[in-house]
């Protein structure tokens, strides 16, 4: 069999966005984000039928729980959806796919709020920039050391939020719309991402966060369910099409890396329009043991 997985990275050396399947795999933190959501919703009484579940995404459904909650205490939820993940930790595969970026100086970005990348090689804490808020700490990172250009430094990048700032957790649909409003910024003011395009500069407001890493560098996606929920993501990769539409030499790689199960079909076009390509292997084993993750 064709292993794709392992002439990616040993021709491209990319960035990863790691998602919550790699806490998932073969480890004690086998609950997915919809299933820590239930526990929430247990602990404020709210029960839904299967087809009230239906009707409704996980963002939507954090923002009902939200909405249940006393006007003073608008963190409690993203809170205590953190202490759900208090004693997760590490596996080997963390350790082994982490050290692969580390040894190859790749950049990772993870929607994970848990810290399992950072303490599989004890990365340390930076914060850059001076644009940092406790709501939006998207110029801070976990590294060996201090970083310079993103795009070619080994960095752990949290893009939806880190359990050490509780306010800066995104599981509502209300908190990504304002992650779309805060980057939309970034991208289209007067000397935003566009604007640098159009004048081939590649100075802009985002530069000293991960979304440098997401516009410009090439990216494997694991782990990763890209699903409807991903309004912010989604809407960050429909952009990155964009961008390299306005400028084709800017243009690097993606690849979307799963099993291939008929449950994630619908997801190819979307993801083939974005210029992703689609990526199956057999078992889940073939991504996150992968020999080529030692090399």
């Amino acid at each position: 069999m064709v292993d794709y997985l392992a002439d990616i990275l040993d021709q491209e050396m990319p960035a990863l966005l790691i998602g919550n399947g790699i806490n998932r795999y073969n480890s004690s933190a086998s609950s997915s984000w919809n299933e820590l959501l239930a526990v929430l919703a247990e602990k404020q009484g709210l029960t839904l039928t299967e087809n009230d579940a239906s009707e409704m995404s996980n963002t939507e459904f954090f923002d009902i729980l939200d909405l249940a909650c006393p006007k003073d205490d608008q963190s409690k939820l993203q809170e205590e959806f953190c202490n759900l993940m208090a004693k997760w930790s590490p596996a080997d595969h963390h350790t082994k796919i982490v050290g692969w970026a580390q040894r190859h100086r790749s950049p990772i970005i993870t929607v994970n709020f848990d810290e399992n990348l950072s303490q599989a090689v004890e990365a340390r804490f930076f914060r850059r920039g001076e644009s940092f808020t406790h709501y939006y700490p998207w110029s801070c990172y976990f590294s060996d050391r201090e970083i310079g250009n993103p795009r070619s430094s080994f960095a752990i990048w949290h893009a939806h939020g880190m359990m050490r700032y509780k306010t800066s957790i995104r599981l509502g649909l209300t908190h990504y719309m304002g992650s779309v409003q805060r980057a939309r910024s970034w991208v289209y003011n007067r000397k935003g991402l566009r604007y640098s395009a159009k004048i081939s500069e590649n100075a802009w407001p985002g530069s000293d966060t991960w979304l440098e890493v997401l516009f410009f560098c090439p990216l494997v996606l694991i782990g990763f369910g890209f699903g409807k929920d991903e309004n912010f993501l989604r809407w960050l990769f429909l952009e990155r099409a964009r961008l390299h539409k306005l400028r084709p030499d800017w243009t690097t790689k993606t690849w979307f890396v799963d099993v291939n199960s008929t449950d994630r079909q619908h997801r190819r076009l979307f993801l083939e329009k974005l210029g992703i390509e689609v990526v199956t292997v057999p078992q889940y084993i073939d991504i996150y043991e992968n020999p080529a993750w030692q090399r």
